[in-house]
């Protein structure tokens, strides 16, 4: 299996000087994510978890994002691999205009009904009248997400990673500082608890958006995006992206909507299932660093090397990568065996939701194994090589076919206990890790999407 794993040294050459930025841009998302759970986190229970149920909202919007990205960089890292400039715009304008109305209209319904949507998660009076605080400031910072997330991704596809990762650093402390100030009504500030995590999520999301437009419009040599370029639009370009970035879209929006079942089960359940999910949705995100930093730049790769028209190599690449992606899933695991008690014990919560984020977290560690088959899988190979329907319908089937309505038979009609609950959720991983296996072995999802 691991036979001739490291041949391609032009391949790890490629992964190592796009994933290790990548890495590097998802570990600052993590720490900014991180500082603001561990923050609000001393506050207890109630803002923790009204936190993270009014972000459900935002984690589908991001999953849209990154799905329209993802979609859309099938195409420019093919045509990146053509070196063909003119189209790479025209698709970056197109989906650009596209994030400015979805980001307008996203921030206006959450502004004027964040009572209804805090009510669809959880029937905690506390915890509605803290989400309701929380959502009455950061829908501001829907639209700033939206263009920095899509700017970044897709001027990833043609190898420019060092923007994200300076926006991002930017954002870390910006963010960082600010919780401090404002949660706790520090220098002179007004204690703004859980309002004031809010707050200082918009003032960095401005300052990364900020520094990402600066970047594109004055500093960028590849692209060379100017202000004009933004009205670009190409009929026959619009059919392609609606072809391959709609797939893209749906899949992460059916498996956002899958999580977003999940915090919606455990809120129903207690108070103390969604605070530990959250916990565990950090040290997860941790764990896979490494394993979604090589998913995106096997994208890259594989787009580029498909347009560069070899197809072959496409192939050879994509089993390597296949390969490579167990022993990462492997690594993944034992990362959070050896740190789950000291990842757990940041934060100020109560001892029976520790308990249950620890026994929670060895489910994970084996989860994550299957996690790194699927994601580099779906993610890298197979988007890469323009197979995003083939990935559509696997996402679909296993997880509303297989692990929903397990995870809500075991948690609302057997009552069974929320490990159990939390394991049978994440049953979908394995039946992906599988199928994406069997797929790559062949070559049916390698395509050429260019014109």
């Amino acid at each position: 299996m691991f036979k001739g794993l490291f041949n391609d040294k032009q391949l790890y050459k490629m992964i190592f000087s796009i994933a290790i930025p990548i890495a590097l841009q998802n570990l600052l998302v993590f720490l900014t994510q991180m500082l603001d759970t561990i923050m609000l986190g001393e506050l207890g229970d109630v803002p923790l978890t009204a936190s993270s149920l009014a972000n459900q909202v935002f984690f589908v919007y991001s999953l849209f994002i990154y799905g329209l990205a993802g979609g859309a960089a099938v195409l420019t890292s093919q045509y990146w691999g053509k070196r063909e400039i003119k189209p790479i715009k025209t698709i970056v304008a197109t989906v650009v205009r596209l994030v400015v109305l979805v980001g307008i209209l996203l921030s206006l319904i959450v502004f004027l009904f964040p009572r209804q949507i805090m009510m669809i998660f959880t029937k905690d009076t506390a915890v509605i009248e803290a989400g309701i605080e929380y959502l009455s400031i950061i829908f501001i910072m829907y639209l700033f997400f939206g263009l920095s997330s899509m700017i970044t991704t897709l001027f990833r596809s043609v190898e420019v990673v060092k923007i994200a990762v300076m926006s991002n650093i930017v954002s870390l402390i910006t963010n960082g500082f600010l919780n401090y100030v404002f949660i706790f009504g520090k220098f002179g500030a007004p204690r703004m608890e859980i309002r004031g995590a809010a707050l200082a999520t918009v003032i960095a999301k401005i300052a990364e958006i900020t520094i990402v437009l600066i970047y594109v419009f004055f500093v960028d040599k590849k692209l060379k995006f100017r202000l004009k370029d933004i009205f670009a639009n190409d009929k026959l370009l619009n059919k392609d992206l609606l072809k391959y970035c709609s797939p893209v879209v749906i899949n992460e929006l059916a498996w956002s909507l899958g999580i977003t079942m999940q915090s919606v089960l455990f809120g129903r359940i207690s108070t103390n299932a969604v605070s530990a999910n959250t916990i565990i949705g950090v040290v997860q995100q941790l764990a896979t660093l490494v394993i979604f930093g090589v998913a995106n730049a096997s994208a890259v790769i594989i787009g580029k090397t498909i347009g560069e028209g070899k197809l072959e190599l496409a192939e050879q690449r994509g089993k390597t990568i296949k390969t490579l992606s167990i022993l990462m899933g492997i690594v993944g695991g034992i990362v959070i065996l050896l740190s789950r008690n000291v990842m757990v014990d940041f934060y100020n919560v109560s001892v029976e939701t520790k308990e249950l984020a620890k026994q929670m977290l060895v489910i994970t560690a084996f989860v994550i194994f299957f996690v790194s088959n699927s994601g580099v899988g779906i993610v890298g190979i197979l988007r890469g090589g323009g197979d995003t329907k083939f990935s559509l319908w696997l996402e679909i089937i296993s997880l509303w076919l297989v692990s929903v309505p397990l995870g809500f038979l075991a948690g609302m009609v057997f009552k069974l206990p929320v490990v159990v609950v939390y394991a049978l959720f994440k049953s979908d991983e394995a039946v992906k890790s599988v199928v994406c296996w069997i797929r790559i072995s062949g070559t049916k999802w390698i395509r050429d999407v260019t014109r």
